[in-house]
C-alpha cells in the first residue's frame, strides 16, 4: 500500500478533422481546414491506493497556410476528484473548455467555444 503517488502524463496527437463548428446560433460557423494537432499534460495525486485527485489541460493547435506556422485556438481543463476501491470508483469531474486566441482580432469576432459541465459518477471496470 502506498500512501501517496503522483503521477505526471504527457500525450501529443493530431485530429485529422476538416467540417465546421456552429458555436451560436444564427452565426456564422467557425470553419476548421487544417489538421488539428494537440498536447495534454496531466496530473493525478493519490492518496492511500483510495483518494485521488487530478487534473489536465489540453490544448488544441492549429496549423496555418504553411508547415512551419501553428496557433493554438483552445483548450480544455479538467479537474476530477474521489475514491477508488478497485475495481469501482465514486467521482467527480469539472470540464471547461476555453478559447486560446483572443475573442477578438482586429474587431473581428473570433469563433471558437467556451463551455463547462460538471458530472457525478460511479464507474464499474470489468477487465484490468
Amino acid at each position: 500500500m502506498n500512501w501517496i503517488a503522483l503521477l505526471f502524463a504527457i500525450e501529443l496527437g493530431f485530429a485529422p478533422y476538416y467540417g465546421s463548428l456552429n458555436v451560436i446560433p444564427g452565426e456564422p460557423s467557425f470553419d476548421i481546414t487544417e489538421d488539428i494537432g494537440y498536447v495534454n499534460f496531466e496530473a493525478e495525486v493519490i492518496a492511500w491506493d483510495t483518494i485521488f485527485i487530478g487534473g489536465a489541460t489540453k490544448t488544441y493547435i492549429q496549423r496555418t497556410s504553411d508547415l512551419t506556422n501553428y496557433h493554438p485556438f483552445e483548450s480544455d481543463y479538467l479537474f476530477n476528484a474521489g475514491l477508488r476501491f478497485d475495481p469501482i470508483e465514486i467521482g467527480y469531474r469539472h470540464l471547461c473548455l476555453h478559447p486560446t486566441r483572443p475573442y477578438e482580432i482586429y474587431y473581428q469576432p473570433q469563433k471558437s467555444t467556451d463551455a463547462a459541465y460538471d458530472e457525478f459518477y460511479l464507474r464499474i471496470e470489468v477487465w484490468k
